[in-house]
């Protein structure tokens, strides 16, 4: 009897923990027109922390396709994101999820000596208007290193003022 209490309670314990991050929640605000990858790098120093919108994190991202912030890591679990695209003038439009595919996380560490280490995770999405529906939001593509890595050197020039080339720091 008293197993059985326990793996019920338990059970309950888990289930309970577990409904409540088991989202994503985001909002991506895009600027209008843009179309290719997406990115939001997290645990950037100086960066700011994410904003929020009731239960959502909103992710203003730039005309170069990335959003940075200080927040150590993305949320994990069933993806509920939103997207739009977003004016001048801040009227968002909502993007048609058909338009939109996932690309996977990811971290990079460089090593910068002693305790030094500069960290980043990322997660990345592409957008686009031509090739929208089924087929291409589950295709297997994945991160295309070839428009992240200069991504990810501006972003460490920018907040560590440190040069990035091809097989690490200079």
């Amino acid at each position: 009897m008293k197993k059985t209490i326990l793996a019920l309670s338990f059970a309950l314990f888990t289930l309970i923990g577990c409904t409540d991050n088991n989202v994503t929640n985001d909002i991506y605000l895009i600027p209008k027109n843009y179309e290719g990858y997406v990115y939001a790098f997290y645990n950037v120093k100086g960066a700011p922390e994410v904003k929020r919108e009731g239960h959502h994190e909103v992710y203003t991202v730039n005309d170069k396709g990335y959003y940075t912030t200080s927040t150590f890591d993305m949320d994990y679990g069933t993806i509920t994101n939103q997207y739009y695209y977003v004016n001048k003038n801040g009227k968002r439009t909502k993007i048609n999820k058909e338009c939109v595919r996932e690309i996977g996380n990811g971290s990079v560490e460089y090593d910068r000596g002693s305790s030094k280490k500069i960290k980043i995770n990322y997660t990345g999405i592409e957008i686009t208007k031509e090739v929208c529906g089924q087929e291409f939001m589950q295709s297997s593509d994945s991160i295309n290193h070839d428009d992240l890595d200069p991504l990810l050197a501006e972003v460490v020039q920018k907040y560590y003022e440190v040069n990035i080339h091809k097989g690490g720091l200079k």
